[in-house]
C-alpha cells in the first residue's frame, strides 16, 4: 500500500515539505553568515559613530516618503487589477500593500505577497489563482526596473566607454527578448506542451491554470495605455525610491554622487532577491561595500549606509504596515494555505 501511495503520490509530498523547508533555512543562514562575518571585520565603533552623527532631517524626509512610494505601487496594482476585470477600491488597496510589507518584513518567506492576493480573493470574489497573477504580475514591474538599474550599475564599472552603448543594447535586449517570447502564442504553448513532461510541477506553473499562465493572460489584457501607465508609475516609484536612498547617503555624508548611489542600491536590491538571506541581511551589505568601494567609500561608511536603508525601508516600512495591518488584517492560517496551494 505505501509503493502504491508513492507512486500515486499522496504521501510522497508529505515529508519532502519539512526536507525542502530545512534547506531554504539552512540557505538563508548564509546571509547571517556574511554579516557576520563583515561586522567581524570592520570597525563596529566607527560605523556606529558614523549612525550616531546622521543628519535627521534627511532621514526623516526619507521615511516620510514612504508613503507616496507605495501610493505609487499601489496605483500600478490597480491598474492590473482592472486589466483582469476586478475593481479594487483606493483605500483597501493602499491598506493591503502595506499590510504586505508588515508580513513580509516577519516572514523570510516572501509571505507577505501573499497578503495582497488575499484580500482581493476575498473581498472581490475572485479565485485565488486570479489575484495571485495580479500580484506577480506587478512584482514584474519591479523586478523589470532593478534590472535595468542594475544593468547600467554593471555597465558603468567597465572602463571602456565605447562599449557601453553596445553592452545596454545588448543587456536591454536580454531583457526585452524573453519577455516577447513569454507574451508569443505560439512559444508558449510550445513550452506548455513540453512542460506536460513536468507533472505537477510543470500544471502549477504552465499549466491551463497555472502561476505562469495566469500572470501571462494579466500582461496581455493590459491595454497600450495601462501597460504605458504602468510603466511609467515603476519610474516614477523607483525614482522616489533612489532619492530616498540618497537623501540617506546625504545624511550619512557619503562621499559618492546620486548615480553611484542609485547603481549601488539597485545591485544590493537585487541579490536580496536570491534566498540565501533573511531580509536580505549580509548579501545586500557585502554587495554595497563592494560597489561604493570602488567608488571611494570606506567599507565603515557603506555599511553603515547599507544599515540605515534596512532600518529606514525594512523596519520604517514595517512598523506603517503594522498600522496598516491591525486595520486591515488577514488570518495567518489562511494566508499559509494559500501559500500551500500556490507552491508547485
Amino acid at each position: 500500500m505505501q509503493l502504491q501511495n508513492r507512486l500515486a503520490g499522496t504521501d510522497s509530498a508529505v515529508p519532502a515539505q519539512p526536507r525542502s523547508q530545512g534547506w531554504t533555512w539552512a540557505l538563508r543562514l548564509f546571509g547571517l553568515a556574511l554579516l557576520a562575518y563583515l561586522l567581524l571585520r570592520l570597525d563596529l565603533r566607527q560605523v556606529a559613530a558614523l549612525l550616531r552623527q546622521a543628519d535627521p532631517l534627511p532621514v526623516m524626509l526619507a521615511l516620510a516618503l514612504l508613503v507616496p512610494l507605495i501610493w505609487l505601487k499601489t496605483v500600478r496594482w490597480q491598474i492590473i487589477l482592472a486589466a483582469q476585470g476586478i475593481r479594487y477600491g483606493g483605500r483597501p488597496a493602499l491598506l493591503a500593500y502595506f499590510g504586505s510589507l508588515f508580513v513580509g518584513f516577519l516572514t523570510p518567506g516572501r509571505l507577505g505577497e501573499f497578503v495582497k492576493a488575499f484580500h482581493v480573493q476575498r473581498e472581490c470574489g475572485v479565485s485565488g489563482a486570479l489575484a495571485f497573477a495580479g500580484v506577480l504580475a506587478d512584482r514584474l514591474f519591479d523586478l523589470l526596473a532593478l534590472l535595468v538599474t542594475g544593468g547600467l550599475a554593471l555597465l558603468a564599472l567597465s572602463s571602456l566607454a565605447a562599449s557601453d552603448a553596445l553592452g545596454l543594447a545588448a543587456a536591454l535586449a536580454l531583457l526585452v527578448v524573453p519577455f516577447l517570447l513569454f507574451l508569443n502564442p505560439a512559444v508558449y504553448g510550445w513550452v506548455q506542451r513540453r512542460a506536460q513532461r513536468w507533472g505537477r510541477i510543470g500544471d502549477r506553473l504552465l499549466g491551463v491554470h497555472g502561476w505562469l499562465t495566469e500572470v501571462r493572460h494579466s500582461l496581455r489584457r493590459l491595454s497600450p495605455l495601462a501597460l504605458t501607465a504602468s510603466l511609467l508609475l515603476t519610474a516614477l516609484a523607483y525614482g522616489v525610491y533612489y532619492g530616498q536612498c540618497y537623501l540617506l547617503a546625504l545624511a550619512l555624508g557619503l562621499p559618492a554622487d546620486f548615480l553611484v548611489v542609485t547603481y549601488a542600491v539597485a545591485l544590493g536590491s537585487l541579490i536580496t532577491l536570491l534566498p540565501i538571506s533573511i531580509s536580505g541581511l549580509g548579501t545586500r551589505e557585502a554587495v554595497m561595500i563592494a560597489y561604493l568601494g570602488a567608488a571611494g567609500v570606506t567599507s565603515e561608511a557603506a555599511l553603515g549606509f547599507s544599515l540605515l536603508v534596512f532600518l529606514t525601508f525594512y523596519l520604517g516600512g514595517g512598523l506603517i504596515g503594522l498600522v496598516a495591518w491591525l486595520l486591515k488584517p488577514a488570518p495567518w492560517s489562511q494566508l499559509r494555505r494559500t501559500q500551500a496551494m500556490r507552491e508547485p
